[in-house]
């Protein structure tokens, strides 16, 4: 990563926190505001901006590497066909149960959810086809970021570093839907979908630290899920990416860019 791009990356950083914390207010009255008024008020505000991170800083950053390394950057969303096909509809429904619930606890491979996925597709009449209007997604089942390469799309969605069990639920049926949806307007496409964790919070490996939770979640680890520098390296196609985006963090730090956000957190 050159010095531009890092000067890049390290502003655009600078206006994704100054965006999110313009006329910043914490409204909402807590007990707690009684006894610990700062504490409360910071705790608010840097959860906030964890969660607006995901679509102001990493997100684009992600995009920006991405392009560099030569990935289109595919902007259109993956839509939905509406009436949806039924039997693509019932494939879809039987490979999400059969994931969450491992049936003879056999943990279904991503692969075998494709296949039958893009078999399902195959079936419907081309007629059909024809009649279908293509609407968005559901709210909160789109694609953070699609990209193209060498013939192949990959799909990705930006998440928390500490899921709970729920999300690992949401995260399959999400993904499964992105398979279904694009390939019932394209069944040739080849698809690699995958939910990204940004950075690893944990001094031992994510996957250990998570290994509970994986263990009973209805993830292809093999397939499903990048963490840190495996999504970051893909993106950039150099090593420990992560690493240099990290270091610009720790230069705002130490140039004390915090303090332009003091009266913000300690009000009077």
């Amino acid at each position: 990563m050159n010095d531009y791009l890092k000067e890049r990356i390290k502003e655009n950083l600078k206006i994704s926190i100054r965006k999110f914390f313009n006329n910043k207010k914490v409204k909402n009255y807590q007990v707690l505001d009684d006894i610990f008024p700062n504490e409360r008020r910071i705790r608010s505000l840097i959860g906030g901006l964890e969660t607006s991170l995901g679509t102001t800083f990493w997100e684009p950053i992600s995009k920006t590497l991405a392009e560099i390394n030569g990935f289109q950057i595919i902007k259109e969303k993956i839509l939905v066909p509406t009436p949806f096909p039924q039997a693509l509809q019932n494939e879809l429904d039987k490979v999400v149960y059969e994931r969450e619930n491992k049936p003879n606890n056999r943990r279904v491979s991503t692969k075998e959810c494709i296949d039958s996925l893009r078999n399902a597709a195959e079936k419907t009449n081309p007629e059909d086809i024809a009649t279908y209007i293509y609407v968005s997604p559901p709210s909160g089942t789109g694609v953070d970021i699609h990209l193209f390469k060498d013939g192949i799309e990959y799909l990705f969605d930006i998440k928390t570093a500490q899921p709970n069990q729920g999300d690992f639920q949401k995260f399959n049926k999400q993904m499964l839907q992105w398979y279904a949806y694009r390939l019932a307007k394209n069944t040739n496409a080849k698809l690699e979908a995958r939910i990204a964790i940004p950075f690893n919070p944990f001094q031992k490996s994510w996957y250990e630290m998570q290994k509970t939770k994986l263990f009973s979640s209805p993830l292809d680890i093999a397939q499903d899920i990048w963490v840190e520098n495996e999504f970051w390296d893909f993106c950039s196609g150099t090593e420990n990416t992560f690493e240099q985006l990290k270091a610009l963090f720790i230069e705002l730090g130490e140039e004390n860019f915090a303090a332009e956000f003091n009266d913000i957190f300690y009000q009077n």
